[in-house]
């Protein structure tokens, strides 16, 4: 005992002159690479900033995004081994998505994002992958799925309205929308998605799993049972097992030569047809692949929609002349009596409302930041 003491009293100045020496490689790293961007001169050792990150993330993101402001829309900053760059200027943004060459910038969509989102998403496929998934994915954006899916919303929203309209009526209080709205859209992004291949069992294991997700997508990446990185680990794993259930369910409809009614039914219509017509199936055409790539579009779709949705409410609120000006352009085309829903070509005239959307996007967008 007394000779392990020993040894190591003499070697610990040497294990901290070698800790000492990884801590100034890794700053010198960091300032090689951040150069003259804005960002933090120093940053912890190791774990970088990412104790403020999941402390305040709104906070964190914020400064980062004021940071960029100062400098051609750029800032830097360090997250357990990772040199990120912010970017808040939207042409460079565009520039740096249109590129999806294998040496170029890979987009992480988190800082820990290929442990989270696992090996099936469409955020980490890259050069001629990416390309065929791109092209496959086409007939889920033609005029005739497209109207299905605005068909889908407007009923999932008007039972929400109705429910809302039934619950608060009468109350003098004011309502917190944020929960009510992110209901309504997890079952719209749900339908429109895999629309009747999820029972009500699954849905709600659905909403846990995705809550569950969205803990851990906030917290350190500690990767042992009980934490909450580990915890939305294997809730991803549950969504897409789920989601690939669905994706082979739609799969057997569409061959049986049924009606596409939901996203998922447009994507699996697409590849039976390639693959009846004596093609090779696609590129990642595997119930297991889809279902990945199936939970790339709801995380896209769900938190992003629901900020857009609530600060939509907020500005319509605080400016009645605005409010008005919608109302009277909804009120000529559509009511709520009518027992009809708004088509595609009375939505193409809803030019008012549609800038009215586009300028809330603009001044806040869903998702002000992306991590490279």
């Amino acid at each position: 005992m007394v000779l392990s003491v020993s040894i190591f009293a003499s070697l610990a100045p040497y294990l901290v002159s070698a800790l000492l020496l990884l801590v100034l490689i890794e700053q010198l790293s960091y300032l090689v690479k951040k150069r003259n961007l804005p960002g933090p001169l120093f940053v912890p050792p190791i774990i970088g900033n990412a104790v403020s990150l999941v402390r305040d993330p709104t906070s964190f993101w914020y400064k980062q995004s004021d940071t960029a402001g100062t400098s051609r829309g750029l800032s830097a900053n360090y997250l357990i081994g990772k040199f990120i760059i912010y970017i808040r200027d939207t042409e460079l943004s565009h520039q740096i998505f249109s590129n999806v060459r294998l040496d170029a910038f890979h987009p992480l969509g988190h800082p820990f994002g290929k442990q989270l989102f696992g090996d099936h998403s469409l955020i980490y496929l890259f050069g001629e992958d990416h390309k065929s998934v791109r092209r496959h994915l086409a007939p889920n954006f033609t005029p005739k799925a497209l109207a299905t899916y605005s068909d889908i919303q407007q009923l999932v929203m008007l039972r929400h309205l109705r429910q809302w309209e039934e619950s608060f009526s009468g109350g003098s209080k004011p309502v917190s929308m944020r929960d009510l709205v992110r209901e309504l859209n997890l079952e719209t992004s749900q339908t429109v998605f895999v629309g009747p291949y999820l029972d009500k069992e699954a849905k709600n294991t659905f909403r846990t799993d995705y809550n569950l997700f969205n803990v851990g997508s906030m917290a350190l990446p500690i990767n042992l049972p009980g934490f909450a990185f580990s915890k939305a680990r294997r809730a991803v794993m549950n969504l897409e097992e789920t989601l690939a259930s669905c994706a082979g369910k739609s799969k057997t409809r569409m061959a049986k030569g049924e009606e596409p009614t939901c996203l998922i039914d447009f994507w699996m219509h697409a590849i039976v047809t390639e693959i009846e017509s004596g093609n090779p199936p696609p590129v990642h055409s595997e119930d297991e692949a889809i279902g990945g790539l199936l939970f790339d579009f709801l995380f896209a779709a769900q938190d992003a929609s629901t900020s857009s949705l609530l600060w939509a409410v907020a500005f319509l609120e605080s400016d009645p002349e605005v409010l008005s000006k919608v109302r009277e352009e909804v009120v000529k085309i559509w009511s709520p009596e009518s027992g009809k829903l708004i088509t595609a070509d009375q939505l193409a005239q809803m030019k008012y409302t549609r800038a009215v959307a586009r300028e809330v996007v603009r001044y806040r967008p869903p998702a002000t930041m992306y991590p490279k």
